[in-house]
């Protein structure tokens, strides 16, 4: 194994290794694994292959959280448009300089749920990838947050959101009531990747779009959306 960079950030340490039997390279805060690649930035983790393939059909496509970036190269690649949203600037150089980021995938530096708040920009999916170490923050499990979404999202666009535990957790169930709240279906994608379980939620937006989620819309944009646990 051969370490590529080592950075600290407040009291988050993250490492890029190399290993030397295959030349693939990972992205690790602590003990987490958040992205493993080819020498060619190719993805090997199947959590990024579900979140991919959920997103296929969107031809613009917002990522909340990049580590390496290996979800916004691998859609990039299949002509996709990407934002990538990070409050850490040096995930976006560690992403170029070893994993192949594409210089088409518009990099902003910026906490996810601050960006939601302000953007009037929409997308046709959304990618929710956001940790600290293998847990979620709190402030993105809430209705609030979730209405933060359904604004950002397009009619007909999908919500893939990867949770570092199984389907049966507390995190996923907070994750899918947080859905449900705003009027969306969660479905749960289990993802197993040797050592490591994970759980995609999935969940889609219809073409036309009910009462329910027009008020869920209207509630985030005047302020009065309110946070549940």
């Amino acid at each position: 194994m051969i370490l590529l960079a080592l950075h600290r950030e407040g009291d988050r340490r993250f490492r890029i290794i190399e290993l030397q039997d295959d030349g693939s390279r990972a992205y690790i805060e602590g003990d987490a694994l958040y992205t493993h690649v080819t020498g060619a930035g190719d993805n090997l983790l199947a959590y990024v292959e579900i979140m991919r393939d959920a997103l296929a059909d969107a031809a613009k496509v917002l990522l909340l959280g990049t580590a390496g970036g290996a979800l916004a190269t691998e859609l990039s690649r299949r002509r996709t448009e990407v934002t990538a949203v990070d409050d850490m600037a040096w995930a976006f150089v560690a992403a170029r300089r070893w994993f192949q980021l594409p210089d088409q995938v518009e990099c902003v530096h910026a906490d996810a749920l601050a960006y939601l708040g302000t953007t009037t920009r929409r997308w046709s999916g959304i990618a929710v990838d956001v940790f600290r170490g293998v847990e979620i923050p709190d402030q993105f499990l809430t209705t609030e947050f979730g209405a933060l979404l359904l604004r950002a999202l397009e009619p007909g666009g999908v919500i893939a959101w990867n949770v570092a535990d199984g389907p049966a957790s507390w995190t996923v169930a907070l994750v899918a009531r947080a859905m449900r709240q705003i009027g969306l279906v969660p479905q749960l994608i289990q993802v197993a990747d040797d050592e490591w379980s994970n759980t995609v939620v999935v969940c889609h937006l219809p073409p036309q779009t009910d009462l329910g989620v027009g008020a869920a819309r209207q509630r985030c944009a005047s302020g009065d959306a309110q946070p549940h646990r």
